[in-house]
């Protein structure tokens, strides 16, 4: 072969960080609970509230615990590493039902439901490339230092670091000022909370309880090895996510659900260079990574603009969208000239004429190719399904199957609810009265630097309402 001489200098330079196996139990959790530490409270009514509620729906914990799988051996082990409350690992069930493409309305995002602005207080990366609060390892790294932060502003109270880490610290810290009792004998039952937090902890902690005795509660956990679900793999450069998975020998989607934190068709082209690859995969990976050239791992197109093309053509031409020409060149503005070379995402051959179909899989972005994203809705004390269907243009049947419920059965206030909405983002945006930037990008799934590379004029001039913005 013409690249066996690379072979072993290769492999001596891409390395595979081993989890180390530091259990001996048979099953995670079984794992879990000799790490519990926490007193569940399982007398308290808000908490039997939330019993009585799981107990019914024995699928939701069956539901969570199977899409923990990939993640929760990482999650405890990291745990373990600290000492801290096993039960800490449960929080991903709650917050994102473990699902790391799970998005909230406000914005937060990943396992662990992390808002922008506390992913870049936590050294979370976020960019074109790449969303830290995405990404299994960092974002996990992230919250866990995040709540031991928490358990220590609240003077080791982890009831109040869990409301926290729900509300905020600064919601927190006012309602027990507000409240009047002593910082260091504070009864978060008695706190004035919103709704919401007042819900999860008693949530949190009846899930535990559940997970402590299951033959209890009737409920049956899927059987979860205690061993490595994947390895992090250091590849060296940059790569096309689809060439990787061909590698790896599994499909793209499986691949982004251990990398879900890089949001383009590739990883991002700065180091770190690592991406996770299942555990029974990585050392096949790392072989066959190594008889590929670096350039052959990336597949851009450098492309000299002629006189007379424009964006438009030229992403007709190469099968791809003005948008993600203008991201990956950084442009201002979609104005080329002559003589100028941009970078071309290579899905297919250029052809000579334009074609309209623009439908290109492997080189947009993921999570913008889905025709639905998540939201995960808190029931309050007065919501109904009519409510809750007329907010999100849902029916009440579509999020009965969704959350595998039945219409009949009611809600009950703190549970949580998977809303799937549809994507239709148009090519322009109408200003309404009173919107600002930051909720534009939110409801259309971008971001305002984004908006501002595409719409130059916003930097020099105010939204007034009828006003328009190219949204792609």
């Amino acid at each position: 072969m013409k690249y066996n001489s690379l072979l072993l200098s290769a492999i001596a330079f891409l390395t595979i960080t081993l989890t180390p196996t530091v259990f001996s139990a048979p099953d995670v959790w079984d794992v879990l609970r000799k790490e519990f530490t926490l007193d569940h409270e399982v007398t308290r009514a808000e908490v039997q509230t939330q019993l009585r509620w799981l107990i019914a729906h024995p699928s939701y914990i069956q539901k969570l615990a199977r899409q923990s799988e990939p993640y929760i051996y990482h999650i405890l082990t990291e745990i373990k590493k600290r000492k801290l409350p096993g039960e800490l690992a449960l929080i991903p069930m709650i917050e994102s039902s473990y699902d790391p493409f799970a998005y909230s309305g406000a914005g937060a995002a990943g396992l662990w439901q992390l808002m922008p602005g506390t992913g870049t207080d936590l050294g979370l990366k976020q960019d074109w490339w790449f969303d830290g609060r995405r990404s299994i390892r960092p974002s996990t790294n992230a919250a866990l230092n995040y709540l031991s932060y928490l358990y220590n502003f609240f003077n080791g109270n982890w009831i109040l670091a869990f409301a926290a880490y729900d509300a905020g610290e600064g919601a927190v810290g006012r309602v027990i000022k507000n409240s009047g009792q002593s910082s260091r004998k504070i009864d978060f039952w008695s706190l004035q909370v919103p709704a919401e937090t007042r819900a999860y902890v008693p949530r949190l902690l009846a899930i535990a309880e559940v997970i402590q005795n299951p033959l209890r509660y009737h409920v049956q956990l899927p059987a979860i090895p205690v061993t490595p679900f994947f390895e992090e793999v250091n590849i060296g450069s940059q790569i096309d996510l689809n060439h990787a998975a061909k590698l790896a020998g599994i499909s793209y989607k499986d691949l982004i659900k251990l990398n879900p934190g890089f949001n383009r068709w590739a990883t991002a082209p700065y180091r770190p260079y690592k991406l996770l690859i299942p555990a029974s995969k990585a050392v096949d990976f790392i072989r066959k990574l190594s008889l590929i050239p670096e350039e052959e791992r990336v597949s851009l197109t450098r492309h000299l603009v002629q006189s007379g093309e424009n964006l438009m053509l030229i992403a007709q031409r190469y099968h791809t969208t003005i948008h993600l020409i203008m991201e990956l060149n950084q442009l201002k503005s979609d104005a080329v000239k002559k003589g100028q070379y941009v970078l071309i995402p290579r899905n297919k051959q250029p052809m000579n004429t334009p074609t309209p179909q623009i439908n290109p899989v492997s080189t947009s972005p993921h999570y913008l190719t889905t025709k639905q994203y998540k939201v995960i809705h808190i029931v309050q004390k007065d919501d109904s399904y009519t409510q809750i269907q007329a907010k999100y243009n849902v029916s009440a049947s579509d999020i009965a199957h969704w959350n595998h419920l039945k219409v009949e059965d009611g809600l009950q206030p703190g549970q949580a609810l998977t809303i799937w909405k549809q994507t239709t983002p148009s090519d322009t945006y109408i200003v309404k009265a009173g919107d600002s930037l930051n909720q534009i990008a939110q409801r259309n799934h971008t971001s305002v630097d984004v908006l501002f590379k595409l719409n130059p004029a916003l930097a020099k001039h105010r939204l007034h309402s009828g006003q328009q913005i190219r949204l792609g």
